[in-house]
């Protein structure tokens, strides 16, 4: 009898091991299908669907590295930067040698405008892996957002030496030169960026700025001049800036006609410049404030 109940009794334990076990296979399955769902939809660009199934693996597993990160990940590209940090700083908490965790972290960080926090991630991610050209370009564009902008040019040239065609890093270096009065390295720069990128959104403009911080106004009113023709998002800025140099050369009246135009448009900078120099108890007019 006592035989008997003894195998009675394995019996019964051998049962619970297979109970449990089926349920850890379910639980691996369905942790799995979870995770791979996210991922197919996360590369369809589909970020609100692979962000519910990041949800449904998070409460399974809320310490697998990959699920807290493709959540942040999802979190990040549907601009709830604030919650997508608060879970890098999870998966940080986790595995703190993934250069990539920094580099997404700072990248949240850049968005809320928190530079300086922005800049200590990429410097990490950096530390863990210097190849990673749009890593120098973030810390490039943070630098630049602080006004450091020498320290900026040096990242945007080191993120070139990774990706010769980076057109957006060009764009960024020349925009850093000009804002340092170094017009003429920076115009070179703008057009080196718009050979890369034909379509780069304000490349024409900031050429044409170039040359009116060069004071070469004539070149400056053509180039202006076309960018009007196009009538593209840059109207109210290339009328304003076009009256610029035209007042610069003596034309007060086109000046003041141009202004107008960029007022009614809703360039608030034209309309104090109407007000002061175009009315009858008008200021001296100081220097350009050129803004890229």
């Amino acid at each position: 009898m006592i035989h008997s109940k003894m195998l009675h009794c394995k019996g019964i334990i051998l049962a619970l091991i297979t109970l449990i076990s089926t349920f850890n296979l379910k639980g691996q399955d369905s942790l799995s299908m979870m995770k791979e769902k996210a991922r197919e939809a996360y590369q369809a660009e589909e970020f609100v669907e692979a962000m519910k199934f990041y949800s449904k693996a998070y409460k399974i597993a809320p310490l697998d590295y990959k699920v807290i990160m493709g959540l942040a990940d999802s979190k990040h590209k549907l601009d709830m930067f604030q919650a997508a940090i608060e879970l890098y700083d999870k998966a940080e908490s986790i595995n703190s040698n993934e250069s990539e965790l920094y580099f997404n972290r700072g990248a949240a960080k850049v968005f809320i405008e928190n530079y300086k926090m922005a800049i200590k991630d990429f410097d990490r991610s950096l530390e863990l892996d210097q190849n990673q050209h749009k890593v120098y370009y973030y810390r490039g564009y943070s630098k630049a957002e602080l006004g450091k902008f020498k320290s900026a040019i040096e990242d945007y040239s080191q993120a070139i030496i990774l990706k010769p065609d980076y057109a957006e890093a060009y764009y960024n270096r020349g925009a850093a030169k000009a804002e340092i009065k170094n017009y003429s390295a920076g115009m070179q720069d703008f057009d080196l960026a718009l050979q890369k990128n034909p379509k780069l959104e304000n490349g024409q403009l900031n050429i044409a700025l170039s040359k009116l911080g060069m004071k070469r106004y004539e070149e400056a009113i053509d180039d202006l001049t076309k960018i009007i023709d196009q009538r593209d998002n840059n109207l109210d800025r290339a009328y304003f800036y076009r009256a610029e140099a035209k007042f610069e050369i003596g034309k007060k009246d086109d000046a003041c006609a141009d202004w107008l135009k960029s007022s009614k448009i809703g360039y608030e900078q034209a309309t104090s410049n109407y007000n002061d120099f175009c009315g009858k108890d008008e200021k001296k007019k100081k220097g350009i404030d050129i803004i890229f």
